[in-house]
């Protein structure tokens, strides 16, 4: 741990921070009434006190301290009281007179501080309200003296000192008070109340911090029952050790519909995040459903927040198309959160969410739908958004994320719509295919980063049994759903079919006629080998013929006398 800096207890303060506030300087913390100041000191008050066992010292310079101690009350740091030696509260009332006459200086307060931290040993000090202190000052220049007299008395004796006080643009005194403290201190923390619609937003920045590297950042804050809590998304280099890193794993969770797992190159990878953008009624829902069984078939647990739809309304949805939850939300291994896109702040939404993922440990998250927190016009919507896909990045929880397409929305606009499709692993979009009078559904696959997978279009059928995926059907260049589809199969058939028999009537023709011409052959070849015999038996009679004569002439020539050849000559 840095000995220079001291930890808040606010997680996100101490990430934007660096690590913590300087240690034995003093700290400015500005804001309008109700933007949480006080809660802010107090809570980091508590945190030293409680995990550090320091001492701490509160000056109210508008509170009694039995109402300091009954607001801290409200929140889990400060339910369990504070003794007397950890929490000193001084109540320093301001005397009309002063407010008349302007003459006091701060010597009166650092003699009671000096006194009291001397006795306690304490070392961080809160001053809430010290603007209503120096308002009592006549003059700008007295302001000055008394403020830089508080400081550098604060540096010598080392002590750790938080400032609350009001910011006003209204008026021209409370701001320059305002530029005089944000000059004199060492750290200055902003905190806000921006409207958007009808809600109001809480916000914290740090506009100073002397000596150290910090981030600038307007962060969203939600106050709950923990205390101040701020929404801060880091680069992993800024991020504090209590950050566990983030690990994906290998492995695969099924998405619980037949045939898409093999879209997917084998299912969501445990610890992604997957989009599923689309119209109304292309099965967004129903595909979280499913893969929400497929979870807990699994042994693990759903969290399910659905935005303006309640449990009993999903249960009966589900139900109707074969993905009961009843049994499931019994057991707890599935838990549904509802709430409102029309209340609240999309910071305080997120913070909900996470903390129904901690309290069924949770593996993995349904947000039906995103667009709800990532409307138009809501402010930190991304930076809420950001924050909650980081803290669940850490938790390894695998993240489905419905959003919903209207009016002119399409697949193109989608991903400058929403920040969601850049930052998903797997974005699949649903449409509606719309021909011969009929709407079908259709499922595509856009990206799966770090999965083989396939770009084909594929019809999506829901029937009482749940989701069925058919292949794509591709005519003429066309992908034909539905009734258009089975037309076209039939006629696909009826053609095969009518190719089929005209293909056996051609091979019947065919071996007709060449049987007639192996008949044919047959004969020619019996007419031909009677003409061989015939030749041959010519020949051989010829032969016969000619060995007759010369045996003759031989004979006649033996049988010859000498008479005879005596007449003959």
């Amino acid at each position: 741990m840095d000995d220079r800096t001291i930890t808040t207890g606010v997680t996100g303060l101490d990430r934007i921070t660096g690590g913590g506030l300087p240690r034995g300087r003093v700290i400015s913390i500005f804001g309008s009434a109700g933007a949480g100041k006080t809660i802010l000191g107090l809570q980091i008050l508590a945190h030293r006190v409680k995990e550090f066992g320091e001492k701490a010292v509160l000056v109210s310079f508008e509170q009694t301290a039995e109402g300091v101690l009954s607001d801290v009350s409200g929140f889990s740091w400060g339910r369990d009281g504070f003794s007397d030696d950890e929490l000193i509260v001084l109540e320093t009332g301001v005397p009309a007179d002063l407010h008349v006459s302007g003459q006091f200086d701060m010597q009166g307060l650092i003699a009671t501080l000096l006194a009291v931290t001397e006795e306690s040993g304490a070392e961080i000090v809160l001053l809430d309200g010290l603007d209503a202190l120096l308002s009592l000052l006549l003059r700008e220049e007295d302001e000055r003296r008394e403020l830089l007299r508080l400081t550098d008395w604060v540096r010598m004796q080392g002590l750790t000192v938080l400032i609350t006080a009001k910011s006003s643009t209204q008026q021209e005194r409370s701001r320059t008070r305002a530029e005089i403290l944000d000059f004199q201190t060492d750290c200055v923390l902003v905190l806000d109340r921006p409207r958007s619609g009808n809600a109001v937003s809480r916000t914290l920045q740090v506009t100073k911090y002397r000596g150290a590297d910090h981030s600038g950042q307007v962060c969203p804050v939600v106050i709950t029952g923990d205390g101040i809590e701020v929404l801060a998304v880091t680069s992993p280099a800024s991020a504090t050790t209590a950050d566990e890193p983030v690990t994906r794993s290998s492995d695969r969770l099924p998405t619980g519909v037949e045939g898409m797992d093999a879209l997917l190159g084998g299912g969501y990878l445990v610890g992604s995040r997957t989009l599923l953008s689309g119209a109304p009624g292309t099965a967004k829902s129903t595909l979280a459903a499913a893969f929400s069984l497929a979870v807990v078939e699994r042994g693990g647990r759903v969290l399910y927040a659905s935005f303006d739809e309640v449990a009993a309304q999903i249960e009966l949805h589900m139900r109707t198309v074969g993905y009961g939850f009843r049994e499931h939300l019994d057991s707890g291994s599935i838990s549904i959160v509802e709430l409102s896109g029309a209340e609240g702040t999309p910071e305080e939404a997120v913070l909900r969410i996470l903390r129904g993922v901690d309290e069924i440990d949770a593996t993995a998250l349904i947000i039906d739908p995103i667009s709800a927190i990532t409307g138009s016009g809501r402010l930190f919507s991304e930076e809420a958004i950001a924050y909650l896909l980081s803290a669940l990045g850490h938790r390894g929880v695998t993240v489905l994320l419905t959003s919903l397409l209207t009016g002119q929305a399409s697949l193109e606009n989608e991903s400058t719509r929403s920040q969601i499709s850049t930052i998903a692993d797997n974005w699949i979009h649903l449409s509606y295919i719309a021909a011969g009078g009929e709407r079908n559904r259709a499922l595509t696959v856009v990206k799966s980063r770090g999965s083989a997978h396939t770009n084909q279009v594929r019809e999506l059928l829901i029937s009482s049994n749940g989701i069925e995926l058919r292949p794509a059907y591709s005519a003429d260049g066309d992908v034909l759903l539905g009734s258009a589809r089975a037309q076209k199969e039939e006629a696909d058939r009826t053609a095969a079919w009518q190719r089929a028999v005209d293909y056996e009537q051609e091979e019947a023709l065919l071996l007709a006629a060449v049987a007639e011409m192996e008949v044919r052959a047959t004969g020619m070849l019996t007419e031909v080998e009677l003409r061989r015999r015939d030749l041959e038996r010519l020949r051989a009679e010829r032969a016969g013929v000619l060995e007759r004569s010369e045996n003759a002439a031989q004979a006649r020539i033996a049988s010859r006398t000498p008479q005879d050849e005596g007449v003959a000559g």
